[in-house]
């Protein structure tokens, strides 16, 4: 019986055999997205404070708390618009396309590196309202060294495409070409006479 520990070195070994190694920026997505979600929270938190003690200010953070929690779930919307909408030239994904490229990437540390030294500027005697405003710091950092490294990962790999703020990276082009593949079959089988008349004659003989 094989135990869990040699499973996994069965898979260390197996990933070393084929040469196989994941990007870096697909190692810092699962981190930027957690702390994406907890770093709206915590400014959710301080806006709410803030507007608790009678302050303008706490309703435009929380306001802008929830632009972050939008921002950092993008993934999850193009996830369910692929998943209900499988066709890319729909005038749905066109409009969510171009969101994508308006807040994604290294774009969201423009709203975030600004909304942080206001935090940090002005906390109104709230020690949480530094721990956002450093949140949103080593997230807007995250951000720019992902994209970094996405842009290079893609320039080494011939300008491959990547799949972004998407999970499901559909490729109608894949099947097209198995189509293809399946009708120089059908051409190969029709141009070799008796060919299905042997394998009868084989299977019988077996």
């Amino acid at each position: 019986m094989v135990t869990d520990e040699k499973d996994f070195e069965l898979l260390g070994d197996a990933s070393k055999m084929t040469g196989y190694s994941r990007p870096p920026e697909s190692r810092l997505t699962p981190v930027t997205r957690i702390l994406g979600i907890c770093t709206a929270v915590v400014v959710c938190g301080v806006g709410v404070d803030v507007a608790y003690h009678q302050h303008v200010m706490g309703f435009y953070v929380t306001a802008a708390s929830v632009v972050i929690f939008f921002m950092e779930i993008t993934w999850v919307v193009s996830l369910f618009i692929q998943v209900c909408i499988r066709n890319d030239d729909s005038l749905c994904w066109g409009c969510w396309s171009g969101v994508l490229a308006i807040t994604g990437g290294w774009r969201r540390a423009i709203f975030y590196l600004p909304l942080s030294c206001i935090l940090a500027w002005k906390p109104h005697r709230l020690w949480l309202s530094f721990v956002a405003a450093a949140l949103l710091a080593v997230l807007s950092l995250l951000h720019i060294l992902s994209s970094a490294l996405s842009r290079r990962g893609s320039q080494l790999s011939g300008g491959a495409d990547c799949v972004g703020e998407s999970l499901l990276n559909t490729r109608p082009e894949s099947y097209d070409r198995f189509e293809d593949v399946l009708k120089v079959t059908e051409v190969l089988d029709d141009g070799v006479p008796g060919s299905t008349n042997r394998m009868v004659e084989s299977d019988g003989e077996m």
